[in-house]
């Protein structure tokens, strides 16, 4: 369970929901308008672990009145893997803001496979029986 917080993978590929969510997020919000800099992505790190690590003490201590498990460990490694990844999405948004599309309009679907709306017609039929 724990490796599914490690972020780069060794071949140089970006892994989890949090990096490619960030990533979004990000262009999301400057396609509306908000401007972004290296500063603003270092602030936008620390007010995250300094907030998780104010939140995870909490969650500790409420743990320990109600003599609940709490694995401190593994919250600190998912706070780090998150801290990471908006560190590593911020690079990346800021070395190629616009991206390459994520996914792709049903436009670009039906010009690369022409029969692909009758296939997902016959595909959700077949399913369906």
């Amino acid at each position: 369970m724990i490796n599914s917080l490690q972020s780069p993978l060794p071949s140089g590929e970006r892994a989890g929901l949090g990096f490619s969510c960030k990533l979004s997020f990000f262009r999301n919000l400057a396609t509306e308008g908000v401007t972004f800099s290296y500063g603003l992505f270092k602030s936008l790190r620390v007010t995250y672990l300094r907030t998780a690590q104010d939140m995870m003490m909490r969650y500790h201590d409420d743990a320990m009145i109600n003599g609940l498990f709490f694995d401190r460990h593994y919250e600190e490694l998912a706070i780090s893997a998150f801290a990471q990844a908006i560190k590593t999405a911020g690079e990346q948004f800021m070395d190629d803001p616009l991206g390459a599309s994520l996914i792709p309009n049903w436009s670009s679907v039906n010009s690369a496979i022409p029969e692909f709306f009758d296939m997902l017609i016959s595909a959700v039929d077949e399913d369906n029986r």
